[in-house]
């Protein structure tokens, strides 16, 4: 009961984040990085992570910048496949739109919310995806 009562709220909370709650000051906050939490499907279902052994790191200023997929090590350190996205953040109105970029492919997002421990963007293919900040797992001696 808890677990669905957590997927309504969320799914109400990206309901209602189509009103858009991204300032242009605030994309500074991308900065970092961050783990895939939940997925949205347009078929209505969902799909939770507990845990990702990839994360994403976004590096961002003036709204360009690049994201790479980075896996963590225990010590705190990360290995990376070397494959950078160029990112693009555009502002049409009140919408942000992230976009992707390398050798072979472009696809877009559109940032639906944005906080210092969260964002949410939507692909085109109207996928929703939730992301929280990335914390390393402390493991104690």
């Amino acid at each position: 009961m808890k677990k669905l009562a957590i997927i309504c709220l969320t799914i109400l909370f990206i309901a209602c984040s189509n009103s858009s709650t991204v300032k242009k000051e605030d994309i500074h906050l991308l900065n970092g990085y961050w783990e895939i939490t939940q997925v949205f499907f347009a078929d209505g279902s969902s799909k939770e992570y507990k845990a990702s052994p990839i994360i994403d790191f976004f590096e961002i200023n003036n709204q360009k910048g690049f994201r790479t997929k980075v896996q963590p090590k225990i010590g705190g350190t990360f290995t990376t496949n070397k494959d950078v996205d160029k990112v693009t953040i555009t502002q049409k109105q009140s919408t942000f739109t992230i976009t992707y970029s390398n050798n072979l492919t472009e696809r877009e997002e559109e940032l639906l919310s944005l906080s210092k421990n969260s964002f949410t963007v939507k692909d085109t293919e109207q996928i929703t995806y939730v992301y929280k900040r990335y914390q390393p797992i402390q493991i104690e001696q």
